[in-house]
C-alpha cells in the first residue's frame, strides 16, 4: 500500500485546487486569514490578501480535473495546474491566491 503524501484536497471557489500543507502554509504566513469553518458539510471561508472571500471545499483526488497534478517534494505536496499557463511569464504555475505568484515546480 503506497501512504498518500497530504491528508486532505480542496477545490477553492477560484477554481483552483489546494492541498493541506498548501492551506496551513498560506494561513500560517498571513497570506489568508480564516474566517469560518463549517464541520458539516465540511467548508472553510478565507481571505486572502487582496481581502476577497475564498471557499474551500474538501474533494477526493479523483474528482481532479484531467491534467491537474499532485506533485511532492521534500514533504510537501502541492497541486499544479499546467494548463494553467501565465499571460506574463508563459511559466506553469501552481495554484494561487490573487495576487500572490508561486514559483513553477522544478
Amino acid at each position: 500500500m503506497v501512504a498518500v503524501p497530504f491528508r486532505a484536497l480542496f477545490e477553492g471557489s477560484n477554481n483552483r485546487y489546494y492541498t493541506d500543507w498548501q492551506v496551513r502554509r498560506r494561513l500560517r504566513t498571513g497570506a489568508w486569514a480564516l474566517c469560518m469553518r463549517q464541520r458539516a458539510p465540511a467548508r472553510w471561508l478565507v481571505e486572502t490578501k487582496a481581502e476577497a472571500l475564498l471557499s474551500l471545499a474538501p474533494i477526493e483526488p479523483a474528482e481532479l480535473p484531467t491534467g491537474v497534478e499532485i506533485r511532492v517534494a521534500d514533504d510537501r505536496a502541492r497541486v499544479v495546474d499546467p494548463r494553467d499557463r501565465s499571460p506574463t511569464t508563459g511559466s506553469n504555475r501552481t495554484a494561487t491566491d490573487e495576487g500572490e505568484t508561486a514559483p513553477t515546480e522544478r
